[in-house]
């Protein structure tokens, strides 16, 4: 797996009054604010193996209504206990796909919908989340796919909460199980 294809992240469950504290203390560190957004994720089902076995995904994204992105996501590395890396391939697209991956027998599975602000912040991007269901959540993601980076990011900003190792497709389900 290529170094540029590598996702390393870390996501902190926050109490939601926290978010913007969190910003300000972005914009007051010089933080750059790239976009917000409406953000529609549907994970899809394989139809001859299960991605969850394999730690995998294939999700599409929508943005304001409208397809972005298909993401395939590797399994995640068992390297370091706080931050998740896995191999991440994206594909921009302008026509929505879920009907051609209907066609080849794929399933909508689990879908996660979320309000997200995104800020560049030294050599990491942080998403400040309000996922639908779930909660508040800050996500640091190094650009240089350093873990230091992410580790600096948190301290500087002093960001504390609850370190999630599952995706949001993966508390969503277990919230869905439990109804």
């Amino acid at each position: 797996m290529s170094k540029e294809n590598l996702e390393v992240e870390i996501k902190i469950k926050v109490y939601c009054d926290e978010l913007s504290k969190i910003e300000k203390e972005l914009i007051e560190k010089g933080a750059k604010f790239l976009d917000s957004r409406r953000e529609k994720d549907i994970y899809l089902n394989h139809p001859c193996k299960d991605l969850k076995l394999k730690d995998e995904a294939l999700r599409i994204r929508y943005v304001n209504g409208y397809p972005e992105t298909i993401t395939y996501k590797g399994n995640r590395s068992k390297e370091e206990d706080l931050v998740k890396s896995r191999e991440e391939l994206k594909v921009k697209v302008s026509n929505d796909p879920i009907t051609l991956f209907e066609k080849l027998g794929f399933t909508p599975g689990i879908y996660v919908t979320k309000f997200r602000k995104y800020y560049n912040f030294k050599d990491v991007l942080i998403t400040l989340d309000k996922v639908d269901n779930l909660g508040c959540f800050v996500e640091i993601e190094s650009n240089r796919k350093s873990i230091d980076d992410i580790k600096e990011a948190i301290s500087e900003l002093n960001i504390n909460g609850d370190i999630i190792k599952k995706t949001y497709a993966e508390l969503i389900e277990e919230l869905n199980i439990k109804r």
